[in-house]
């Protein structure tokens, strides 16, 4: 809101406005996060590949309005540019933050239910996401299926107050910490198209009848997980998108989380 206006300015003057702009805020989270570092928030984590989970200093970044930066303010975001949101991002893989309690929900799960999300779920999710208070982690991967995605068998099936889920994800990062999982799970069956009858949805990690089993990698981390969904009941308004078409939602989340900017940083 503070700069110049699309209409009225030479696009040189607009990214040189951006540039500045990005500039001073560079040097701000610079700032912040060395302070958090001399206080002991955190010592930096060794590469830039990873990161430590860490609900506090997610909310203390949150506070700063450093995540859902690009989101319209109604929903808690902040409506500032791409390249000040990728500052933020750089500098902070830099000095080893530990981003991993937001860096999901911010990174695909908030910009998927922006585009495909209904209004009562950006308004009851998206929020807290923006204030760093809620772990996402994502649904997706099957132990059977490999790479075959649309190959996955986990169900939903629909009753007269919502749906009943069942099946097995593989994979998942953070799950024994996630407030919410987006899930793909088969709604229908259609031999003649492998990519339809597929849904997702948005599940609380706390209902009934999820199961989480953690994953110690050959290097004894744990960060991965199975889960388990055992008759899980999800509400009719927690589907994401339209029905029988989960395979473009997937598509969408997966373009943020294998090609966005978090991948150039």
């Amino acid at each position: 809101d503070k700069g110049p206006s699309r209409a009225r300015v030479a696009p040189n003057e607009m990214r040189r406005y951006y540039a500045r702009e990005a500039e001073s805020l560079r040097q701000e989270v610079r700032a912040f996060l060395a302070e958090e570092i001399e206080t002991g928030t955190f010592t930096p984590y060794p590469t830039a590949r990873g990161s430590e989970f860490n609900r506090e200093f997610s909310r203390r970044v949150g506070a700063r309005g450093w995540i859902g930066m690009t989101w319209p303010r109604q929903y808690g975001g902040h409506e500032r540019s791409a390249l000040e949101r990728y500052v933020v991002l750089e500098e902070a893989l830099i000095a080893g933050a530990p981003v991993s309690a937001h860096w999901i929900a911010d990174r695909q799960s908030g910009p998927l239910l922006l585009r495909f999300g209904s209004e009562q779920q950006r308004r009851k999710i998206l929020p807290g996401i923006a204030r760093g208070e809620l772990v996402f982690c994502i649904g997706m991967s099957e132990p059977d299926s490999g790479s075959d995605l649309a190959s996955l068998r986990s169900s939903a099936k629909r009753t007269d107050d919502g749906w009943i889920l069942n099946g097995a994800k593989v994979w998942t990062t953070n799950a024994g910490e996630a407030d919410f999982m987006i899930g793909l799970f088969r709604t229908a069956t259609d031999p003649d198209n492998r990519h339809g009858g597929l849904s997702q949805f948005l599940i609380d990690m706390n209902t009934p009848g999820i199961t989480i089993e953690p994953i110690i990698t050959i290097a004894g981390d744990h960060e991965v997980n199975q889960v388990f969904l055992d008759d899980v009941r999800v509400p009719i308004a927690n589907r994401v998108g339209p029905e029988n078409d989960g395979w473009t939602v997937a598509k969408y989340l997966l373009e943020f989380e294998r090609g966005g900017d978090a991948r150039a940083a």
